[in-house]
């Protein structure tokens, strides 16, 4: 049976000119794929505004931290408060993502240097303060924690103005995000006095050096994910290692495999339902063995980066977006004295065989070709309006780093950072007893000042009674083997037992 498509008709329409053509399509079905694509996008638009309006419903605070200077804590006391902070995940049904239009809200852990005075940041939803704060306060109790007014309104949105200039960019990994950078285990010294070598060390350094009326700006946003990118970082494992990976057996295939199984069982054959096609018999001794495991032909170096990625798998992940900016007065604007500084620091992140960080060309204020001067300023706007939103949308799409990733580049400095203007606390602070006794009239007479807080103490509004022996006489030993103490060195206990 032969069979024949006669195009004559589609090539007489062609010639009829385009309106024609398009007529001639949207009356003879055409029609419905219109409809289709209009509402869609119409859902698109209405879903956006609905994101936009859940989001504007929700209120964010920023938060200071300062740390005691003398504290010995590592970044593993760092890796714990985002492991806490990975309970704000929420899990979110069709109804309210579709509907409602939730998502998943998101922190932001910031640096920021200001004339030099340096200065760590915490942005959280309000509904999460608590949880911030005593997953800071669990690992570091002399902490202060202080709301503080959002230092990004003290900037210009536009550039370039008559006062500032700005550079901005965004920080991406330079391989696939399942290869892990260089973490704080790698920096600990056993051997030295100092234990541990701490990598933010040179960028508190470089931040601190930055002149009076300049500014830079250090963001990572974290957003809680589940589970599902583990999945991907064990396919790239298994790959490296030569195993197949496993697919999953669709619904129809299950089910055809299992009929025309039991209609070849006789012949020896065995079939099989691919995806999208139709049932093909199989002799059993066509079926060849997998590849076996390369694992033994492996160099050190992918052996390595498995055992990195398995390692990097282990822990918990987050969404992940950074963004460095420095603003400065035009005359003090100098993007190599300070940029090349901050990215010399976060280098040492980088490994050469598993992965580094680099600034995404997509969004560095900085263009080389074609257009030169409206796109840099078209950019120099993106990047300051990402940063202040702190928007997990805008520029380069998001990446996976674990909590002990997001502990060696976010931490706070150990004692033997003596960056001059770093933010810390000197002593404990803590506030007297409100059972204290006190005495507001400021007399000379030292006895009736006696006398009076003496009588604050017997008074019962403070809940404290010194003639009240009930304890005392609760918690008295008034059985007969309370051991009394010898009368002398030589002598010994009572009851001492003899025979």
């Amino acid at each position: 049976m032969e069979f024949y498509f006669d195009l004559t008709p589609i090539y007489l329409l062609g010639t009829q000119g385009p309106l024609v053509a398009f007529a001639y399509f949207f009356t003879h079905g055409g029609w419905v794929f219109f409809l289709i694509m209009t509402v869609y996008f119409s859902y698109i638009i209405w879903w956006q505004a609905k994101q936009n309006k859940w989001f504007d419903s929700n209120k964010f605070t920023l938060l200071a931290i300062d740390i005691p200077k003398d504290t010995e804590q590592t970044p593993k006391a760092v890796e714990q408060l985002f492991a806490t902070i990975s309970g704000a995940h929420a899990v979110l049904n069709a109804k309210e993502v579709y509907l409602f239009g939730m998502f998943q809200l998101a922190f932001s852990f910031e640096i920021i240097s200001i004339d030099g005075y340096i200065q760590f940041l915490i942005r959280t939803p309000s509904h999460w303060r608590d949880l911030v704060e005593s997953s800071i306060y669990s690992q570091y109790p002399d902490a202060e924690i202080t709301e503080v007014e959002d230092y990004i309104d003290t900037v210009p949105d536009e550039y370039p103005n008559d006062t500032h200039n700005i550079w901005g960019t965004e920080i991406i990994p330079a391989r696939s995000w399942v290869y892990p950078i260089r973490t704080y285990p790698y920096f600990e010294d056993p051997s030295a006095e100092e234990k541990f070598k701490d990598p933010i060390a040179s960028l508190l350094e470089t931040m601190s050096k930055v002149q009076r009326g300049e500014q830079v700006w250090f963001q990572i946003i974290v957003r809680p994910t589940g589970f599902d990118w583990i999945k991907r970082s064990m396919d790239e494992a298994m790959k490296l290692a030569g195993k197949k990976k496993a697919t999953k057996e669709s619904f129809l295939s299950r089910i055809f495999n299992d009929i025309f199984g039991l209609f070849f069982l006789s012949t020896g054959e065995t079939w099989f339902w691919p995806t999208g096609g139709t049932a093909v018999p199989t002799k059993k001794s066509d079926k060849k063995d997998d590849m076996p495991s390369l694992m033994l032909h492996l160099t050190p170096g992918e052996k390595g980066a498995i055992e990195a990625i398995e390692n990097k798998a282990s822990k918990i992940g987050f969404d992940c977006k950074m963004r460095l900016i420095y603003i400065s007065p035009l005359e003090q604007y100098s993007v190599p004295r300070v940029i090349s500084s901050v990215f010399g620091s976060l280098k040492q992140f980088n490994t050469l065989d598993l992965n580094a960080f680099k600034p995404d060309n997509r969004t560095k204020t900085k263009i080389n070709y074609f257009f030169i001067q409206s796109r840099t300023n078209e950019r120099r706007k993106r990047i300051i309006s990402a940063y202040k939103g702190r928007s997990t949308v805008m520029g380069h799409s998001t990446f996976i780093l674990n909590t002990e990733e997001l502990a060696s580049i976010w931490h706070f400095p150990s004692k033997y950072i003596k960056a001059p203007l770093l933010s810390r606390t000197e002593n404990k602070k803590a506030e007297p007893p409100t059972s204290l006794p006190m005495d507001n009239n400021m007399s000379d007479d030292k006895a009736a000042l006696s006398e009076n807080l003496r009588n604050q103490l017997y008074y019962t509004g403070f809940g404290v009674n010194l003639s009240d022996k009930h304890f005392e006489e609760r918690f008295a030993k008034k059985n007969n083997n309370t051991v009394e103490p010898a009368k002398k060195k030589s002598e010994p206990p009572a009851n001492l037992p003899i025979e």
